[in-house]
């Protein structure tokens, strides 16, 4: 009876050292880790991939609105009106892409007029503005020199309104 009892506790001493149990389980518990690394990775990737995106998106509207001014005359006179973000310097992608596929014929006169911006008193709203104005013109400056930004506190604000004539 003594034996049988010494080859029980033999046996299970054996079976518990061996590591077949141990590492199976530490092999599950790796797998567990790579799961969620991946996963991380993946939500990581996909941040990236709509910023990727957007600037995609911007370059396919640019194509599409240069094609449409190509085939179509550009009228005596036309105004366009873009929005900033909230106290935000500069305009959107699609809004600069735009403007510079209408600022590309050099023969017509263009004046940009530039409302208030949104701020907590007028000197931040005059502040905002004019840092505005002055991105603006050194973004347009790269294209047409014959541009014209004016102050117009009638605007709706945070827009610029694109007046384009002959």
């Amino acid at each position: 009876m003594k034996q049988i009892s010494f080859d029980c506790i033999f046996v299970l001493i054996l079976l518990f050292c061996s590591g077949c149990v141990s590492s199976s389980i530490s092999d599950s518990v790796a797998l567990i880790e790579k799961e969620g690394d991946l996963q991380n990775n993946t939500a990581n990737y996909r941040s990236v991939n709509q910023n990727v995106l957007s600037r995609i998106q911007a370059l396919r509207n640019s194509h599409n609105i240069t094609e449409k001014t190509n085939s179509q005359a550009i009228t005596d006179s036309q105004s366009y009106t873009f929005v900033y973000n909230l106290y935000n310097k500069q305009l959107n992608y699609d809004d600069k892409i735009r403007i510079i596929s209408l600022l590309v014929n050099k023969n017509k006169t263009f004046i940009i007029n530039i409302a208030p911006a949104q701020g907590a008193n007028t000197l931040d709203q005059l502040a905002l503005s004019i840092a505005r104005a002055e991105a603006l013109r050194q973004y347009i400056n790269h294209f047409n020199k014959r541009v014209t930004i004016k102050f117009a506190p009638k605007l709706s604000p945070n827009t610029i309104n694109l007046v384009i004539g002959t």
